[in-house]
């Protein structure tokens, strides 16, 4: 499949998108409740589309009172917090009970040039309606569920049925971008797409945020640990696997042990997992070492993975892998297992160390190999920043621009083919 290059929109004219996070703001707090990568990603290819001309709403559930119906991005877009069921947080099996009122409401708007799904519980509710519109619909899932269930978490509840056969209707059924080859493969391998319709787009980072000098922003207690810290951003949840890091932590050789910080609250329904967390702590004999914090912001989240010695992203399975983006382009060099998107997200020995398998002692000794070795991890830390400056956002809204262009006809030159 040829990568399609990053080009000006020079010859497209200025399109109206509507993008659909129905079960998550993309201006709540990634790392609390469902909020997470997608979050992030929907927000910059918002903000970048925008920048680039074109009229962008993002339209999403309204769960809470105190949440706007309308507000704006800081780059300008447009968010739309649409009544779908009760106000307040949803469990995720009781979200498909109130997508079709979603639908409807979604349906009532303005009609867009293009629209364009994040996650499948929106691409439920848009795809109808793009059909009944007779306008191009795009789909990201995010979250493969066939690929989730094959590297699922020890004890983790299987995905619905229903999630599984909504995902291979709608990759049948019109266009999807995925943002690793690896999702790209799973998505057609399990659900039978036309594969010129599945579409390689990996997203990209904020290198003026993440950056190594943001580590001056981390919090004064952490800069003062005797032997730093290991970094682990995300949800908690089984599939992020954080109990991997507290073991991790506690096969590390007590005398230069590091401490670990992990930042994220669990998503709804999880609250067991993560007082299993403390309590493996305590077992293991590392609690007084592992610091639980809330999710944080985008800029405290910069500012602490910049001032850690590694980070780790000991997820199970990941369509791309987000922070571990994140994480190299603050100089920090990342831990990861050898599987899916985490293959294209970080580049062994150049951004971080890829682990076979998921033995504790194993990554371990590869952490250990890195943090008793100040060199290697210098030299490491500058390749990662190198390689976090390939990914950009504009690239990816660039990319997204011109299969927009493409499916709504709204080119007057030739697209590369996606």
């Amino acid at each position: 499949m040829d990568a399609v290059p990053i080009a000006d929109n020079a010859g497209v004219r200025p399109l109206t998108v509507s993008l659909v996070s129905f079960h998550t703001s993309p201006l709540d707090l990634p790392g609390r409740g469902d909020a997470g990568g997608l979050n992030v990603q929907v927000l910059a290819l918002a903000d970048t589309l925008t920048a680039r001309g074109h009229r962008v709403s993002i339209l999403t559930r309204r769960h809470g009172r105190d949440q706007p119906e309308r507000a704006l991005t800081p780059g300008g877009a447009e968010v739309l917090a649409l009544p779908a069921g009760p106000l307040g947080p949803l469990r995720k099996e009781q979200l498909p009970k109130v997508v079709a009122e979603f639908s409807d409401h979604l349906a009532a708007l303005p009609t867009p040039d293009v629209i364009h799904s994040h996650y499948w519980l929106s691409g439920l509710a848009a795809q109808p309606v793009a059909a009944g519109l007779g306008i191009p619909h795009v789909l990201n899932l995010h979250t493969v569920v066939a690929l989730k269930d094959e590297h699922r978490a020890p004890g983790d509840s299987p995905e619905s049925p229903e999630r599984c056969a909504s995902e291979r209707m709608l990759t049948r059924s019109g266009d999807t971008v995925a943002g690793s080859e690896r999702e790209r493969d799973a998505i057609i391998r399990h659900y039978g797409p036309a594969p010129e319709r599945v579409h390689h787009i990996p997203p990209g980072v904020d290198t003026d945020l993440f950056s190594p000098a943001r580590a001056a922003n981390s919090p004064a207690p952490l800069r003062a640990l005797p032997h730093g810290y290991l970094a682990v951003l995300g949800r908690v949840q089984p599939l992020k696997g954080q109990d991997l890091a507290i073991r991790l932590l506690a096969a590390l050789p007590a005398a230069a042990r590091p401490d670990l910080v992990l930042a994220g609250e669990p998503t709804l329904g999880q609250e067991d997992y993560a007082t299993g967390l403390r309590a493996l702590a305590t077992s293991l004999g590392v609690a007084e070492r592992v610091h639980f914090l809330p999710a944080r912001s985008r800029a405290d989240a910069a500012a602490l993975l910049a001032g850690a010695r590694l980070a780790l992203v000991p997820s199970h399975s990941e369509t791309f892998g987000l922070v571990a983006l994140e994480a190299a382009a603050s100089g920090t060099p990342v831990l990861a297992q050898r599987t899916t998107g985490l293959i294209e997200s970080i580049s062994d020995g150049e951004s971080g160390i890829l682990c076979d398998g998921r033995d504790p002692e194993t990554w371990a000794r590869e952490a250990a190999r890195l943090l008793d070795d100040p060199t290697r991890l210098d030299g490491l830390s500058r390749s990662a920043r190198d390689w976090a400056h390939n990914h950009s956002w504009e690239a990816h809204a660039a990319r997204v621009e011109d299969l927009y262009a493409r499916l709504a006809g709204a080119t007057t030159s030739p697209v590369a083919r996606i």
